[in-house]
């Protein structure tokens, strides 16, 4: 398995606490290099088939929106202020691009999945870390926001735990206990956002 180390540009956090909070990096999660080319492998399947707002399809129903899956054209930038070591699946994802929206609502902004840049991402995971201490944890990675709610995407990079690197949604209002985990890997999880056409298949709903 390769090893890889992600330095990420900072631009922007001019608050020192919220640097400080990141100065110790993770130690690198290898992930198998099938995962990581499925990563580049969905990435274009979403630009084919969801360049143009279309009409989707959740659980047999057709979605009342038009979706569409929109990529900064441009890689994540990589000098450095800070070090932050992540699962290899997601520093590939920005290496392609440094941020996208997924299954976008774009008529309503209502529906749809934003990633976030690195920078952003580190902000964000501070933030968070700071105003829920005991539900977000210092090894969590806010990558995304779900449009039209208040829910986080978040991967858990702790180390000690054999799940490291899983997907999670946080929830705004439940304790940690109770967030959803919805994949085993950043990668899985675009595999199943695509294959579901954006729903959160996650959600159980009458």
């Amino acid at each position: 398995m390769l090893a890889v180390n992600l330095i990420i540009t900072a631009r922007g956090i001019k608050n020192p606490i919220c640097m400080a909070a990141w100065r110790t990096p993770f130690r690198v999660l290898s992930t198998p290099f099938l995962m990581m080319s499925r990563v580049g492998d969905t990435i274009s399947r979403l630009r084919e088939m969801w360049a143009e707002p279309r009409e989707a399809t959740h659980r047999g129903r057709k979605c009342p929106f038009l979706l569409a899956c929109r990529f900064a054209p441009e890689a994540a930038q990589t000098k450095s202020m800070l070090q932050v070591q992540i699962p290899e699946d997601l520093q590939e994802f920005w290496e392609i691009t440094r941020a996208a929206t997924l299954f976008k609502d774009e008529r309503y902004g209502q529906w749809g999945v934003e990633v976030l840049e690195p920078a952003q991402a580190l902000i964000e995971s501070s933030n968070q870390t700071k105003a829920r201490p005991r539900d977000f944890r210092p090894s969590d990675l806010v990558v995304g926001r779900f449009l039209g709610d208040s829910d986080l995407l978040l991967l858990d990079c702790n180390l000690a735990k054999q799940a490291s690197g899983a997907v999670i949604v946080a929830l705004p209002l439940d304790k940690r206990s109770d967030w959803p985990a919805v994949a085993s890997s950043f990668a899985e999880f675009l595999d199943r956002l695509a294959e579901t056409q954006g729903d959160k298949y996650w959600e159980v709903r009458k």
